[in-house]
């Protein structure tokens, strides 16, 4: 295909409502939620294999009397099995990489030690690290599964058009601590122009989208604080879209007056390192980095 056809081919894409991220792995579609129910709501424990997409990653042995350790987030980025975290959660605590003997990628998840029907456990076949942008990319084994269908995240390599974004809803799950039974819920968080951080003696407002990264309040909702690769998404024609990933690389604005649970930032996805970093490692191929023996 030349240049020329290739060019009118990811136009017909567009045209079409598929992400490019989906046309580049093979997906036909991507970003479709699997519910009976169209309305998301928040503080409820999502169903089975609700969210495909969205991935737990933890270090388990198999048996309930050992619950799992160290639990990220993560996303499904292509049906190879690709899924973009937090690089940060995936280190002990002297900055190397976990082993990835034992870990369990868990996708579609609905809690971390139960079967469930939509959802899928893998093991990890390798970790790719940038530690400049605080990402991690995780190789799940689902090369020899001949019934999966992973159903993965739409994204574009385009910059997000904010103006046209603020005021809408973005969501995150997070494990909950409200249900008997844990499992994830669905927290939803509005995005503005600014955050209103409150201090001891007076308020100050930050911009939201600034230094890379999106900042959203956080003061009076369920979110809990994590930075272990939290997926942000967004409802768009296309399908569910990746919006960011929570993680340590932060800035320090808007300062000092800024209360914890004030508001939480993510790392835009829509960022032209993100692209290269993640495009270079898909087209190169993935090598292994060298694993912690803890």
């Amino acid at each position: 295909m030349d240049g020329k056809m290739l060019v009118v081919a990811i136009f017909v894409l567009v045209e079409m409502g598929l992400s490019l991220g989906a046309a580049a792995s093979g997906q036909c579609v991507c970003g479709i939620r699997q519910s009976r129910n169209d309305s998301v709501v928040p503080g409820e424990q999502i169903e089975p294999g609700e969210w495909p997409w969205q991935v737990g990653i933890y270090w388990w042995q198999g048996s309930k009397l050992n619950p799992p350790s160290r639990i990220c987030e993560g996303v499904l980025m292509n049906g190879e099995g690709w899924v973009l975290t937090s690089a940060n959660c995936l280190k002990d605590t002297h900055g190397n990489v976990l082993k990835t003997a034992g870990m369990v990628g868990h996708v579609g998840l609905v809690a971390l030690q139960q079967n469930t029907e939509g959802s899928r456990r893998f093991g990890v076949g390798n970790v790719k690290i940038n530690d400049e942008l605080d990402l991690a990319l995780v190789r799940l084994k689902v090369e020899d599964d001949e019934e999966w269908e992973g159903m993965p995240i739409c994204f574009t390599y385009e910059m997000e058009e904010w103006d046209l974004l603020y005021g809408r809803y973005v969501y995150v799950l997070q494990q909950s601590h409200r249900h008997r039974l844990g499992g994830f819920e669905i927290v939803k968080l509005q995005l503005e122009k600014e955050v209103i951080c409150h201090g001891l003696t007076l308020t100050v407002k930050a911009k939201a989208i600034s230094d890379n990264n999106i900042k959203l309040k956080t003061r009076g909702t369920h979110y809990r604080d994590s930075a272990r690769g939290t997926p942000l998404y967004i409802y768009k024609p296309e399908g569910w879209s990746l919006l960011g990933i929570s993680n340590k690389v932060q800035p320090s604005l808007p300062g000092k007056l800024c209360q914890p649970g004030d508001y939480e930032s993510f790392l835009s996805f829509s960022v032209d390192q993100v692209h290269e970093w993640i495009a270079s490692e898909l087209d190169e191929g993935f090598n292994s980095v060298e694993t912690s023996t803890e």
